[in-house]
């Protein structure tokens, strides 16, 4: 699923970026879909920031400027950024009722810094005034008149008046000269579409189970909870189960049952291979037959090695060794909210380790570089007729397993 936001900076009086507004977007269009309910795109902005693109990525370190409906201020949304990192906008449409006050004042209380989105100058707003730190006044709607009746009403106020839609020259001179203290508009830069690919609510889900198997000591009733508040997660764990691949005697109808059953570490092989069966859904099976292929091979490799006990990294190492092309992003970039151990990451992005040398022998394999793979082979300490026997038995099991999923 692809996924897009915009991103327009906000300038200082010496023309220094000092923040960025995140803006909502459907396409590459760089227009907002003034048929989107407001909800639905603040939620989409906040959701695809802080998950999809990463806020640092987007900010650089500084604050956000995002819109925030009323109802999401009341249902504490917000909260979901530190104090340091967002400002929130509130919207000119904003019902303004003794709830949202006191909403405005805990933020404010709390650090957060609070913004009017095109603000003309109304009494709508005299209640949470006290809560306000930014006026963002619209020059496409404020003449000279009006831009300086806002510039004297709040001149000896602590509010910043930020001069948006700021289109030309004349506008950033006009507002400088009548002591406006941040800037934002074509003028200065147009929103900056950026794309990414999204993740479903169920691969959040596959996080939070791969994240709990990690734990010392996992909670099966906390990985019950988040499996069966998820149907298609049930179905699938117990489709799994049931397969001819684990032979049970009776038929199992029980989430918790079945994860007794297939333990921690199967657990985790098996929820990351569904997850990026997900998320590869409009690639080629091939990709993820690819790296089922790695994991199987690269568990048997490491039975065969001192790191025998970790046998499952070695499988979801192999897993994962494609996950930056089914999500079109960069391997680092994903890697930082995954649950995997530093070597095992480091071997992902070239590191040099144990883990490494099994992941370049499964990508020689893939190419018939047999020179390398008889070289990696020595270096591992392996026997090279036995490692090709392991690695057509890894083409075998991962083709059945692929077939039962």
């Amino acid at each position: 699923m692809n996924i897009f936001v915009a991103r327009q900076p906000i300038f200082n009086t010496r023309k220094q970026v000092v923040a960025y507004e995140i803006l909502y977007r459907s396409n590459f269009k760089n227009v907002y879909d003034v048929n989107q309910d407001a909800d639905v795109a603040t939620v989409s902005v906040v959701t695809d920031a802080l998950t999809s693109f990463g806020l640092d990525k987007l900010t650089g370190g500084k604050r956000a400027f995002i819109n925030f409906t009323d109802t999401l201020i009341k249902e504490d949304l917000p909260k979901l950024f530190k104090p340091d990192e967002l400002v929130i906008e509130i919207l000119e449409t904003a019902t303004v009722d003794r709830t949202l006050v006191e909403k405005c004042r805990e933020l404010s209380d709390a650090g957060y810094q609070i913004a009017l989105d095109d603000f003309a100058g109304g009494h709508g707003f005299d209640a949470v005034m006290p809560y306000v730190k930014i006026l963002k006044v619209d020059f496409m709607v404020l003449k000279t008149a009006g831009r300086k009746y806002m510039a004297e009403k709040y001149e000896a106020s602590d509010v910043l008046l930020l001069a948006e839609k700021v289109e030309t020259i004349e506008d950033y001179n006009e507002a400088l000269e009548l002591g406006y203290k941040l800037f934002q508009g074509f003028f200065f830069e147009r929103p900056v579409v950026y794309q990414g690919k999204g993740l479903s609510i169920s691969t959040y889900k596959y996080l939070e189970i791969l994240k709990e198997t990690v734990n010392e000591e996992a909670d099966f009733m906390k990985l019950t909870d988040i499996i069966e508040s998820d149907l298609s997660l049930t179905y699938k764990l117990l489709r799994l189960i049931n397969s001819p691949a684990f032979y049970t005697i009776n038929e199992i109808k029980s989430v918790q049952h079945a994860l007794t059953l297939l333990g921690i570490q199967e657990i985790r092989k098996w929820t990351t291979l569904i997850m990026l069966r997900e998320i590869g859904e409009a690639k080629p099976n091939e990709v993820i037959r690819i790296s089922l292929v790695r994991a199987v091979f690269a568990e048997k490799l490491a039975k065969c090695l001192i790191i025998e006990d970790r046998k499952t990294e070695a499988f979801l190492m192999g897993l994962f060794s494609v996950i930056d092309t089914l999500m079109e992003k960069p391997l680092y970039d994903i890697l930082e909210d995954l649950p995997l151990s530093e070597d095992i990451k480091g071997a992902l992005l070239g590191g040099d380790n144990t883990f490494h040398l099994i992941l370049k022998m499964l990508k020689y394999y893939e190419v018939a570089n047999w020179d390398m793979v008889i070289q990696i082979c020595d270096l591992l300490g392996l026997d090279y007729d036995y490692v090709n026997e392991l690695y057509m038995k890894s083409i075998s099991e991962a083709t059945h397993r692929m077939e039962q999923m």
